[in-house]
């Protein structure tokens, strides 16, 4: 897929906000980097085409750290330490284990059933493990967003080109409303917001595969 740097998105954003002079700007390129990984981020969510990947985790007592970039866990494995393969684990939310097992707590360690999702950042082993699991590979699959754009060099490469145009219309949209020049920054977004909708709308006549791109715009009015 053919994609746009960073510093190429951010050159364009300056441009139109009229600010092309990074050292003589209100705002910096790290500023407008932050700005253009919030309408990645955007895109991705309202085409629901957030990539999904395979992650790798350590099995340990009590919390499991996640990558702060997972938004879902959809299947998981563990390595089994009596047959040294993989195992699927039911994958189950925190609310569902206090109902499953209201002593969840004072639960015995044993061998581990379950990978529950307690909180955005963390995971937990149920049954906990007993020592000879500890230390086997998790193997998880799930969506997650991509790094943020924060170097000149990176790339929203996660969507189609014509998306990609869209990004400094939204970060001249931020810069403006920054600014306090309220007229510019409404048709900024509007002009952003139409492109995504626009592509959406593409996608969705166009696709004979059921694999349609959907969106659902819930972006505040401003």
């Amino acid at each position: 897929m053919a994609s746009r740097t960073n510093a190429e998105l951010t050159t364009e954003a300056r441009s139109l906000f009229n600010e092309t002079d990074s050292n003589n700007s209100h705002f910096t390129d790290a500023t407008l980097y932050i700005w253009n990984s919030e309408a990645y981020r955007y895109i991705l969510t309202k085409t629901k085409d957030i990539p999904k990947k395979e992650n790798n985790l350590t099995v340990a007592l009590g919390d499991i750290a996640l990558d702060a970039n997972s938004l879902t866990i959809d299947e998981a494995y563990v390595v089994d330490p009596t047959t040294s393969k993989y195992g699927k684990l039911e994958v189950i939310d925190l609310s569902y284990l206090q109902y499953l097992n209201p002593g969840w707590l004072s639960e015995e360690v044993g061998d581990p059933k379950y990978f529950v999702r307690k909180d955005t950042f963390s995971v937990y082993l149920f049954p906990q493990p007993s020592s000879t699991w500890i230390g086997q590979n998790i193997r998880t699959y799930g969506m997650q967003f991509p790094a943020e754009l924060s170097t000149a060099g990176s790339s929203p490469d996660k969507i189609p080109l014509n998306l990609q145009d869209a990004i400094p219309h939204y970060t001249a949209y931020r810069a403006f409303s920054q600014l306090g020049m309220h007229d510019k920054a409404g048709m900024e977004l509007e002009l952003f917001r139409s492109m995504v909708r626009g592509q959406i709308d593409i996608s969705t006549i166009g696709s004979n595969s059921g694999q349609v791109w959907r969106i659902t715009d819930t972006m505040d009015d401003e």
